[in-house]
């Protein structure tokens, strides 16, 4: 007879119970309470693009560090001019990356070169189109205005010294990238790069360059997965397939541990008689925190955690349901240990989309709902559904840029209504 259980039995049991499915946001919450900040590396300037910034970047001297041409022209002191003094005899010629010159002579020039800097006795710049130059005279045109500090970029008027260029933070792109180089640093403090294993679990799978036998397929989550990752910069990546045996699941699982921070695993999560993943990981010290997510697709997802800051996502099997998970967890996981924000909500999306038609979805699930995209001339992005036939059908994905995000609490999405909105690929 069954007597049940009581006392910490009890709750122990309830709570398993309670866990055994829970929603998008606490999968996500408890995801993000384990991205441990990657360490800083210092990182060759010319490897850098891309990275995150983990050092502030200090202008070293002012911007411009000199009082700079920004017209070819001639350089005059512009109280001349205003006197009525149109003729000038040229003094020489002020090139950029040559040492400052100087004019004594107010009745006198220098002509300068865009990026020179301004010499020393004049305060204004005549572009080219308006003086004439015949030998050593330039003669300004009698429409052409002379105003102190004309075509002059001044010393130190976008940046001082010892300003705040750039916080700690920031991925490198191209403009940032040009900060460091302006500011003589040949190698920048970044996040180091996890290194991630992508397994494939399956004895129905065959490597790509195969032919599979009527009851074989091609391997494809992996490489969709190493796709999603390599195009946000992490590049550390290694693709591991593993059989369905639990000898040869041990073996491969625990050697892809002990050599990488982060394991992503597609299949072998759901509750089949050859869904050994959960099981072996236990066996490897892999403690589960949580397994299945309230969410279509993607319910059997899987996540733990190891020791020495190791993590495990395993996700379903089937292609859609693998590479939404991907998308939904494993990359906001991965930029909160890049930007160091352990347990914060650094996975809420930054874009959003509207619906451009109506939709209804029945089940208390958060739904993924793979969409096309356009702009409308509002500027607003809209979401056009491309719902798949089952988690399996992964090449109508083709037909969709990403997906957006309707909650389980809503039943009905109107047209025009906003979603968060997730991208295949980063823009």
């Amino acid at each position: 007879m069954f007597r049940g259980l009581k006392g910490s039995k009890m709750k122990a049991a309830e709570k398993t119970e309670s866990r055994s499915r829970i929603s998008v946001h606490e999968a996500e919450t408890i995801i993000l309470s384990y991205a441990r900040p990657m360490p800083s590396v210092d990182c060759p300037l010319e490897a850098a693009a891309g990275r995150l910034l983990r050092e502030n970047l200090v202008a070293d001297r002012d911007f411009p560090p000199f009082d700079r041409v920004t017209m070819d022209g001639i350089a005059v002191r512009a109280e001349t001019v205003k006197a009525g003094i149109r003729r000038f005899r040229i003094h020489g010629t002020q090139a950029a990356g040559a040492p400052r010159m100087t004019l004594s002579d107010s009745s006198g020039c220098i002509e300068v070169m865009t990026g020179a800097m301004l010499p020393n006795g004049t305060d204004c710049v005549i572009r080219v189109e308006d003086v004439d130059v015949n030998g050593h005279e330039a003669r300004i045109h009698d429409e052409a205005e002379a105003e102190p500090l004309q075509f002059v970029h001044r010393k130190g008027s976008d940046y001082r010294s010892g300003d705040l260029l750039v916080p700690a933070g920031r991925a490198l792109n191209a403009p940032l990238i040009a900060i460091c180089a302006s500011l003589g640093k040949s190698s920048v403090l970044v996040a180091d790069e996890p290194r991630i294993a992508v397994v494939a679990t399956g004895d129905e799978l065959v490597p790509v360059d195969t032919l599979p036998d009527a009851h074989q397929i091609r391997m494809s989550n992996p490489y969709a997965i190493a796709a999603a990752l390599g195009q946000r910069g992490y590049s550390r990546l290694e693709i591991v397939h593993v059989a369905d045996d639990t000898g040869r699941m041990i073996d491969l699982l625990g050697g892809a541990l002990s050599r990488n921070d982060v394991i992503v695993i597609s299949g072998g999560v759901s509750a089949g008689k050859f869904d050994l993943v959960p099981s072996v990981l236990a066996r490897l010290g892999v403690d589960e925190l949580f397994h299945r997510v309230l969410q279509r697709p993607g319910l059997p997802l899987w996540f733990g955690a190891a020791s020495g800051s190791k993590v495990v996502f395993a996700l379903p099997g089937n292609p859609v349901s693998s590479l939404v998970s991907t998308i939904r967890y494993v990359l906001p996981f991965l930029a909160a240990r890049r930007m160091g924000t352990a347990g914060l909500d650094s996975s809420a999306p930054t874009e959003f989309a509207v619906l451009a038609e109506e939709y209804a979805f029945e089940p208390e699930l958060t739904l993924f709902l793979p969409v096309a995209l356009d702009a409308s001339t509002d500027g607003s992005t809209r979401a056009h559904p491309q719902p798949v036939h089952g988690s399996g059908d992964f090449a109508r994905l083709s037909e969709s840029a990403g997906f957006i995000e309707l909650p389980a609490r809503e039943r009905h999405f109107p047209r025009g209504s906003a979603w968060p909105l997730y991208r295949w690929s980063p823009r």
